[in-house]
């Protein structure tokens, strides 16, 4: 393995899965930054807003000559690929990776991978492996959101590259596995994404008017339609769909989540008052240590 230069830092990153929506939003941060990123990926032509430094067609899973040249003289890989290919573009790349170089990922589900990483690091112990997780859709950009790294094995390269995601204006938040990952995700994004979508499909069934409803709307409900609208013209429906068939947790969510309905449907229909103002003050108690900052709707 050719050993990288000490301290020379993160010079040439390579992204897999690059014509999607995260490889196209690492090309133009890491070129803004003066970073050589070449793109691989099967599909042929890049999106029109990537800022690639050069584009390959090829498969990572199964690298030509042109990909392991690349390989060689990166010092960061990050795959945007689905949890299959990413661990077989490891297993094939890793062997041709420089000593010191780091492989990430941007997988929205971590016990899997993390577990596949443990398993690997004796096998590649010349490379950093690091499982990210920017906690947003790509079109959002990173300023101001929040990112998950969970380190299987650091160095001086994963503490480079999240620097480097700082920069960009993300907070970086260190966890300690996958499984704790995705269990906190589970109420983040299973719990959160289930009710939205459920709370959206119920409007269509009880024939909202949305012309009418945003002329008296209160603040609660501005809140969620503002969010159920910007899930749908985000058009990146699969991202939700990885996080509910994925997450180990994903159906314990959804059962907790139709006992909850019922528990609240059943307090209403026995006209229990106190059991149903019980349900809304219990959640005090649930949040008061995790207040976001500057997320205070107004409770009417």
């Amino acid at each position: 393995h050719n050993r990288m230069a000490a301290g020379g830092g993160i010079k040439s990153v390579i992204v897999l899965g690059a014509s999607g929506g995260f490889g196209t939003l690492f090309s133009q941060v890491l070129a803004k930054d003066g970073i050589v990123v070449r793109g691989i990926s099967r599909k042929g032509t890049p999106r029109a807003d990537a800022t690639f430094t050069d584009y390959l067609s090829a498969d990572p899973c199964n690298p030509n000559e042109e990909v392991l040249e690349r390989v060689r003289g990166a010092s960061v890989i990050v795959s945007c690929v689905p949890p299959g290919p990413c661990i077989r573009a490891l297993e094939a790349l890793a062997p041709h990776m420089s000593k010191g170089a780091m492989f990430t990922d941007v997988l929205s589900v971590k016990s899997g991978i993390c577990d596949a990483y443990i398993s690997l690091k004796d096998k590649f112990p010349h490379v950093e492996l690091v499982s990210t997780h920017p906690m947003f859709a790509p079109a959002a950009g990173w300023k101001g959101m929040n990112t998950a790294v969970i380190t299987i094995r650091g160095g001086e390269i994963s503490s480079e590259f999240t620097r480097l995601i700082e920069s960009w204006g993300s907070q970086t938040i260190a966890m300690g596995s996958g499984q704790e990952h995705d269990t906190v995700t589970a109420a983040v994004q299973n719990a959160t994404h289930s009710a939205l979508i459920s709370f959206g499909l119920c409007l269509g069934k009880i024939g909202y008017n949305a012309e009418m409803a945003a002329r008296i709307a209160t603040p609660p409900h501005k809140a969620l339609i503002g969010i159920i609208n910007r899930m749908a013209n985000i058009n990146e429906p699969d991202t939700y769909w990885d996080i509910q068939t994925d997450n180990p947790n994903s159906e314990e969510v959804w059962a907790k989540l139709e006992e909850a309905v019922g528990e609240v449907h059943a307090a209403v229909k026995a006209r229990d008052r106190e059991k149903f103002c019980e349900i809304i003050s219990d959640f005090k108690p649930l949040l008061e240590k995790g207040k976001l900052e500057g997320h205070e709707p107004p409770a009417y």
